[in-house]
């Protein structure tokens, strides 16, 4: 089961690129996105991250330009991905398969892309 979302974020690395048998350009990177919550503490900020997937045209646009700390608004679907970490302790990751994002904070005139 996914859902479409929409997250606002900054790259966590430089987007890297591979590509599939078939030839198809495969590109990945984590985006972490900041919100806040109300704690005894007071206003504390949470940071999610989340593992984007692109293919086609797309995937290699985003290696070309996605760098670490690239603010970068993405639209996809999003699934969750278990996993276990060393000590046996079940977890689960945010993952987007890539369907449309912009580039956001710049003056770039090709700002938008759209996704195959």
């Amino acid at each position: 089961m996914s859902a479409n979302v929409s997250i606002l974020g900054n790259a966590g690395r430089d987007a890297s690129l591979r590509y599939s048998e078939n030839g198809t350009a495969i590109a990945s990177f984590p985006i972490a996105s900041n919100s806040f919550k109300n704690s005894k503490e007071g206003r504390v900020q949470v940071t999610h991250w989340y593992d984007i997937t692109a293919f086609g045209k797309t995937a290699e646009t985003l290696a070309e330009y996605i760098k670490k700390g690239t603010p970068v608004l993405v639209h996809g679907r999003l699934s969750f991905k278990p996993w276990t970490t060393e000590k046996g302790e079940a977890r689960s990751g945010a993952e987007v398969t890539l369907l449309s994002f912009e580039f956001v904070g710049g003056n770039r005139s090709d700002e938008q892309q759209t996704g195959e």
